[in-house]
């Protein structure tokens, strides 16, 4: 075996969690063959990882098709109630969404994607549902001020893997605007979106900080785009910000 590269037992498990990921992303069960191919393995190796994630319930075969199973929701369970930052999350939410009447979510980055970990409805909830666990992009809304704090090397790395830059709206973004407009973010300490990611919603989202000042999260609210102008948005700014650091103080407690 050559120097560096990963032993075959590792190989085996970065397998099974593509397989994971490429059943994780899928909105319906899904044949062999299209597990096979997104995952970049041959069906033989697919039908040997998927037989083992079945045997640990991670993975369900119904009907010759695969679909994540119960012992991935035991997992995310598992994180919802050790992870501080999720456990410090409910009570500043509530309160955000409390006093503006929007709807307040917490969001982490994993990769080039960011995942809902937190959320509470305010008076005026979004249309559609924003379900925890859910995977959104990191050009977008609220995604933004993630990838406002990405190493360069890694905002590359998101720009070579986005084809399209545009917004929901139709708005057209190209590389450099984007980059402006991350700039502004790093530079201002928030960023106000509408008919971004979803066309007829607004909202307004801030990092949270760690000790350090790395930003280990965003948090942020929205509601329909018409009764929420960007003028509203921007008044709630300063309840924002203390939520913010209201979250990065209680993650660390």
């Amino acid at each position: 075996m050559a120097a560096g590269q990963p032993q075959p037992s590792m190989r085996s498990v970065e397998r099974a969690f593509d397989v994971i990921e490429v059943l994780e992303q899928s909105d319906k069960p899904m044949r062999l063959s299209n597990v096979a191919r997104r995952a970049g393995l041959s069906p033989a190796t697919t039908l040997r990882l998927l037989g083992v994630l079945q045997r640990r319930g991670f993975v369900v075969a119904e009907q010759q098709a695969y679909h994540l199973g119960p012992a991935t929701l035991a997992a995310a369970h598992s994180f919802l109630v050790t992870d501080s930052l999720s456990r410090a999350a409910t009570p500043v939410l509530q309160e955000l969404a409390a006093t503006t009447g929007l709807t307040a979510t917490l969001h982490i980055r994993s990769g080039l994607e960011r995942i809902v970990i937190a959320r509470v409805d305010g008076a005026d909830p979004l249309r559609y549902q924003l379900p925890i666990g859910q995977r959104l992009p990191l050009h977008l809304g609220a995604g933004k001020v993630l990838a406002a704090a990405m190493p360069e090397e890694e905002l590359e790395a998101l720009m070579s893997a986005v084809r399209d830059l545009s917004t929901a709206g139709g708005k057209s973004v190209s590389e450099a605007d984007l980059r402006a407009e991350l700039a502004l973010i790093r530079e201002r300490g928030y960023h106000v979106s509408a008919d971004e990611r979803v066309v007829g919603s607004s909202g307004v989202s801030a990092p949270v900080p760690r000790p350090d000042g790395q930003v280990m999260a965003t948090v942020g609210i929205s509601g329909p785009a018409e009764r929420h102008p960007e003028s509203e948005m921007l008044s709630i700014v300063p309840e924002l910000l203390r939520a913010a650091a209201a979250l990065g103080r209680a993650r660390d407690l």
